[in-house]
């Protein structure tokens, strides 16, 4: 069993390393990809003055225009369903709420055994502060969806969803309670909280991270823009 858990380990470390890798390829292919480029600004009917990966914790692509407006981007590559992406990962004290610590260190931390009840106000209030962040400087203007060829690396589709009708949809789909099951915390049937692990190599394995699920409803959030 000890040496089939390692295995386990090795084979989700390396996954979720790939998808960080996938993740960061797609951003800079929206920023040097010109049919990408030209697709924005159709969609946005502006002209763009620049286009660039930004280093920022919940927004990660920034945009420009001739007439100096700005948008700002969260970009999410490939598929988003199953499991889902890890959009958030911070300490159990981070999240504020003494009853939702206890229950984050019950179920993920295994660390006690109370369960409280949480309403969906204090899981709105982690839904906003895990997708949006904790200030508006911090909050991406829109979200985007890309899929990318395995080969070359190239963009072969692109969606955008504004963030505000992302987060009512977000708002809308939480459970009236959160949702305790075996090592996750359940906010909805799309987001929900774990222990982040990796083992040895990560300095933060009881980190709490989100996990975002991206189901059907949500992709028909998104307006395709390529091709």
């Amino acid at each position: 069993m000890e040496i089939l858990y390692s295995k386990e380990k090795i084979i989700n470390t390396s996954k979720n390393s790939l998808i960080a890798k996938n993740g960061f390829k797609a951003e800079e292919k929206i920023c040097s990809q010109e049919n990408i480029k030209q697709s924005l600004e159709l969609y946005f009917k502006l002209p763009i003055k620049f286009l660039m990966r930004v280093n920022r914790k919940k927004y990660d692509i920034k945009i420009e225009f001739e007439n100096g407006s700005i948008i700002t981007i969260q970009n999410k590559d490939g598929n988003g369903s199953g499991r889902g992406w890890s959009v958030d990962r911070r300490k159990v004290e981070a999240y504020k709420d003494e009853q939702l610590i206890t229950l984050l260190r019950t179920l993920c931390l295994k660390q006690g055994t109370e369960k409280p009840i949480i309403s969906n106000n204090v899981s709105k209030n982690v839904i906003n502060m895990c997708i949006l962040g904790e200030n508006k400087d911090e909050y991406p203007t829109y979200f985007t969806h890309t899929k990318s060829d395995k080969n070359t690396g190239q963009i072969i589709s692109i969606t955008i969803c504004l963030t505000t009708t992302l987060m009512e949809f977000l708002h809308k789909d939480l459970y009236q309670a959160m949702e305790p099951k075996r090592t996750c915390v359940h906010l909805s049937p799309t987001c929900y909280l774990q222990r982040k692990g990796g083992g040895k190599k990560d300095a933060n394995p009881d980190n709490i991270q989100m996990k975002f699920r991206f189901t059907q409803a949500i992709e028909e959030l998104f307006v395709p823009i390529f091709p």
